[in-house]
């Protein structure tokens, strides 16, 4: 009779565990994902060429997170526009994914200005602020040009140069000093005595 008992006891056990196992398994299966759907992926748009901050906020409003993860130079995309893009556009991503971006830091190429008159002081900020070196390289008298003023530069005025390329200077010593006896030696060659 107790034998009898414990194998309907058994069966009772093992009809409740399946029982539980099924109801466990409908539930993680069936019933939650209908409940709390599984947010699906997001595609990836393009913000190639846009501002840097343009792109962040797209990237935001779509539940994606953008990092900057290189500054490049460029000579052909406008400066802190995105250059490139990791993921690519139209890929698929999980929602709070990461998109890297490639940004561009400006140009690496520079115009020489023009500082041609400027004095040193002046010829030197000029430059500087362009993101070149300046040095002297040599300086000479001159009639055209007023003493401490730039004649030329080397390369010259208008050259395309790399950034932190040297620029140099070429200055005015002011007009040549005549002394008074050269001019008495230039005048008697003119009008040799007796001729005026």
């Amino acid at each position: 009779m107790s034998k009898e008992k414990n194998r309907k006891l058994g069966y009772y056990v093992m009809i409740g565990l399946g029982t539980i196992l099924i109801t466990a398994f409908l539930v993680g299966q069936v019933i939650m994902p209908i409940i709390f759907p599984e947010p699906k992926n997001i595609e990836v748009p393009n913000v190639v060429g846009d501002n840097v901050e343009k792109a962040k906020q797209a990237l935001k409003e779509l539940g994606l997170h953008a990092v900057v993860k290189e500054y490049r130079s460029s000579e052909t995309h406008k400066i802190d526009s995105v250059m490139d893009q990791y993921p690519a556009a139209g890929k698929m991503i999980k929602p709070e994914g990461t998109v890297d971006l490639v940004v561009c830091k400006g140009s690496q190429v520079v115009v020489v200005p023009t500082v041609t008159g400027y004095n040193y002081e002046e010829a030197f900020a000029t430059l500087r602020t362009a993101g070149l070196r300046v040095a002297v390289a040599d300086s000479m008298h001159s009639a055209s040009f007023p003493r401490n003023t730039v004649m030329r530069t080397s390369p010259p005025s208008g050259s395309k140069v790399r950034k932190n390329a040297m620029v140099s200077l070429y200055m005015s010593m002011g007009p040549e000093e005549v002394r008074a006896e050269d001019l008495e030696g230039a005048v008697e060659e003119e009008y040799p005595p007796g001729t005026y």
